[in-house]
């Protein structure tokens, strides 16, 4: 499996753990703090899994579940009705945008999305009004940059889903540096 490693080289006298923040698009998939000499990995798949959540008046009502590995899909909300029974289903048809999952609520009240990669801690959750849609980024493109002893590095992008990202003190110790290998 892909993973982005975060090592933190920064000695422990000048901070003790640096925060790693990680973003694919608009959505960030980990805020990691790491100890001096240590290392995190993040898991980098394109494998997903939706489900959908939304109300009925004073009813709550969850769709099925939905795995594919797919970086292109259009994923549908809808109420049915059968035999007098609501059926809230979450149905997946080919991607009109490329490397991005829509979003879309054909229902009368707002649906929140949650979509997650198993085996990551990414976990996107994005609610959608009704009659409305949105649009998730799967672009192979993280965006990182660290906090180390209060001072923020700059931002790096990464488009190697293996990518190891170290921070370091800079010359002068005051301040901080992000590499890609």
């Amino acid at each position: 499996m892909s993973a982005i490693k975060l090592v933190n080289s920064v000695p422990a006298a000048n901070s003790p753990s640096v925060e790693f923040r990680l973003s694919q698009g608009t959505n960030q998939v980990a805020r990691i703090g790491v100890h001096a000499g240590g290392q995190a990995s993040v898991p980098t798949t394109t494998n997903y899994q939706v489900k959908a959540f939304t109300t009925m008046g004073d009813f709550s009502l969850t769709s099925n579940t939905l795995s594919f590995n797919n970086t292109s899909a259009t994923l549908l909300a809808q109420v049915l009705t059968e035999d007098g029974f609501y059926d809230f289903q979450l149905v997946q048809s080919p991607g009109t945008q490329p490397s991005a999952l829509v979003c879309e609520n054909t229902w009368r009240n707002p649906v929140q999305f949650t979509i997650s990669q198993p085996g990551s801690p990414v976990q996107i959750v994005t609610v959608v009004d009704e009659h409305n849609n949105t649009t998730v980024s799967t672009a192979q493109q993280w965006q990182c940059y660290a906090i180390a002893d209060g001072i923020t590095t700059a931002t790096v992008t990464i488009t190697d889903p293996n990518a190891t990202i170290t921070v370091t003190p800079d010359n002068n110790d005051e301040s901080y540096t992000l590499t890609v290998s």
